[in-house]
């Protein structure tokens, strides 16, 4: 673990710049369509990642390194409800709020990793040497911890948008024999570290999302 933080964290001193970064995302899920845009940039040491799509809006304050979540939260546009997860220590403090009630969890982190986005977490962990990256997650909608591993799967060719990338195929698995309940795949540019496709479903006899990437522009 001590090892691959350090390779981790200088990986992403050295590949983030203070840059800010605008993405659109496009999603997919049977016939329905939808893009949420994203802000990657870096305040006092921190990165910050806000989201906005017709539905609501997320924010997510990342470590310096990128790799590890603080806080995560979300809000929706049509109602009350929301959602969020704060990282105190070694403990999540999860909170859900819907249709006018009230639930919150707690967790144990340990030593573990919380990525709580597959978007733009992963990126040092893409550009480094590191075959697999084992982290913890929060299902927002149940509030259950669930601990995963990501594998990379060699490169795959995948069309994105009417064009074909040479793209790093990673997949994500619950660990144990959980992994058998639950994937996703997704397809990485190998340069860049940025998330070109994500495919998967919510669970059993639940429509399959797929999320490509749209657009990407900088900006100071």
């Amino acid at each position: 673990m001590k090892s691959i933080m350090i390779v981790l964290t200088l990986l992403s001193l050295s590949l983030f710049s203070e840059e800010r970064t605008t993405y659109v995302y496009s999603k997919s899920v049977e016939g329905r369509e939808s893009k949420t845009t994203w802000i990657v940039e870096e305040k006092d040491e921190i990165w910050l990642i806000e989201g906005e799509s017709e539905e609501g809006k997320t924010l997510v304050v990342a470590s310096p390194t990128q790799i590890n979540t603080q806080s995560y939260s979300y809000h929706a546009k049509k109602s009350s409800d929301y959602y969020s997860i704060q990282r105190e220590g070694a403990t999540l403090v999860a909170t859900r709020s819907e249709n006018g009630s009230r639930m919150e969890r707690f967790f144990s982190l340990g030593r573990d990793f919380w990525v709580q986005e597959f978007d733009f977490s992963f990126k040092p962990f893409i550009l480094s040497g590191n075959s697999d990256f084992k982290f913890s997650i929060v299902d927002p909608e149940k509030l259950n911890l669930h601990k995963m591993i990501a594998t990379k799967r060699g490169i795959d060719r995948t069309e994105v948008n009417g064009k074909y990338h040479a793209a790093l195929r990673v997949k994500v698995t619950l660990r144990g024999f959980k992994s058998m309940f639950w994937h996703a795949d997704l397809w990485y540019d190998q340069e860049s570290g940025d998330l070109l496709k994500y495919e998967a479903d919510k669970g059993p006899n639940t429509p399959t999302s797929i999320i490509t990437l749209f657009s990407k522009q900088f900006s100071k």
